[in-house]
């Protein structure tokens, strides 16, 4: 593909949720989306997202615009690997290795995106054009919730059964191990009996209380028990894993040598991972060939915007190794602008777009910086030794 970089622009959007629910580590007030778009020298723009979580997005788009962007500018779609690679490498003397997956993660969907659209598929196609151009998707939710009984709980993990879906996922751990089961048995009591939870503690107990809580439940019903120990425990997901629960770990880890522990010491059924955190699409590619031929499958987790679930549901179009895709209930920016057609068995029709599927609504964003250079820029010098 003969083309270069010629603008990176960069963008925020802001969700107010004001405090009204929660899990056991967080109360969401506001949480923020990141997005990149990147302009080539024929006027094509591809989109990205980078993770934000609930932090205000400053420290971030200053990161981009200092560290990141500038060593992309003028360089051609095969030089993103060896960039990257050159500034994770920089990373281990400026310990921002977490920033900076956030940051290429945004980067490298976009890439992607561009790619795709100049190849004038969809980006599944792009990645593979065997794949099966479906996505199998979950609904997710089940908060805590100022003045939420567990009959309203009930009736809202129903509401998600009503409009198909078979598999759907709630919190566990913010109360009593006792009052949690009550809370998923009211659930399953109000679900279909082929329906399916994935219950995600957020990392609040130990192996033994996680063990407990699992217990109490049918296991039949239960897909997976996400985040039960700390993210570190490999041990403890390890215990579980031998006890018999499918265990999914974690969310938004980056680091590889967590990834091949999560596989190859903790055994864990699905190894979660959202794109806009990791990597972007070439890191989850590469934890695919991770999980190749073990008992692991990747899930992929998605809690903000719909460009984000746009690049996961392309991962899973192409690859149906992949087991699931997170559509929040809560985290739904622009889920209006989806195009995403049901079929049978949880499974989504992506649309028949070049690229991601999915443009950028600028009314709604706030606009950060863009940056263009005229010369083109070999790439980031290696810091001094």
């Amino acid at each position: 593909m003969s083309f270069h970089i010629s603008r990176i622009s960069v963008s925020s959007h802001c969700n107010d949720l004001g405090g009204k629910v929660w899990n056991p580590a967080i109360r969401w007030t506001r949480k923020y989306a990141v997005f990149v778009e990147i302009e080539d020298s024929d006027g094509a723009v591809g989109l990205g997202e980078c993770w934000c979580f609930d932090a205000a997005p400053d420290a971030l788009i200053a990161y981009l615009r200092t560290e990141v962007v500038p060593h992309f500018l003028g360089l051609g779609p095969d030089d993103f690997a060896a960039v990257a690679e050159t500034l994770t490498r920089r990373a281990t003397l400026t310990a921002r290795h977490g920033i900076l997956a956030t940051a290429l993660s945004g980067i490298d969907i976009a890439m992607w995106d561009l790619r795709a659209q100049r190849s004038g598929q969809p980006l599944w196609a792009c990645i593979n054009p065997q794949g099966r151009g479906m996505a199998p998707l979950y609904c997710s939710g089940g908060l805590y919730g100022q003045d939420k009984t567990s009959e309203h709980l009930a009736d809202e993990m129903a509401g998600m059964a009503r409009e198909g879906f078979r598999l759907s996922k709630m919190k566990v751990g913010a109360l009593s191990i006792d009052a949690d089961v009550a809370r998923v048995k009211a659930v399953l009591g109000a679900l279909p009996a082929d329906s399916r939870l994935i219950i995600d503690g957020v990392y609040s107990y130990t192996s033994d209380e996680a063990q407990r809580l699992f217990d109490a439940l049918p296991a039949e019903r239960i897909e997976a028990f996400q985040s039960p120990t700390k993210a570190w425990d490999m041990a403890g997901m390890a215990a579980l894993s031998r006890a018999g629960i499918a265990v999914m770990a974690t969310e938004a880890e980056y680091r590889d040598e967590l990834h091949r522990q999560l596989v190859g010491e903790a055994r864990v059924a699905f190894l979660q991972t959202a794109p806009v955190a990791c990597g972007g699409i070439s890191r989850v590619r590469e934890l695919g060939r991770l999980v190749a031929g073990t008992d692991t499958r990747l899930s992929l987790e998605v809690s903000s915007s719909a460009v984000a679930l746009m690049a996961a549901c392309q991962l899973a179009a192409a690859d149906d190794a992949i087991a699931h895709v997170e559509k929040h209930t809560v985290h739904r920016v622009f889920f209006e602008d989806l195009d995403l057609r049901r079929q049978p068995g949880d499974l989504f029709a992506l649309p028949d777009r070049p690229g991601l599927g999915i443009a950028l609504r600028h009314a709604d964003v706030s606009a950060a910086f863009s940056s263009n250079s005229p010369e083109p820029v070999k790439g980031p010098q290696e810091a001094a030794e």
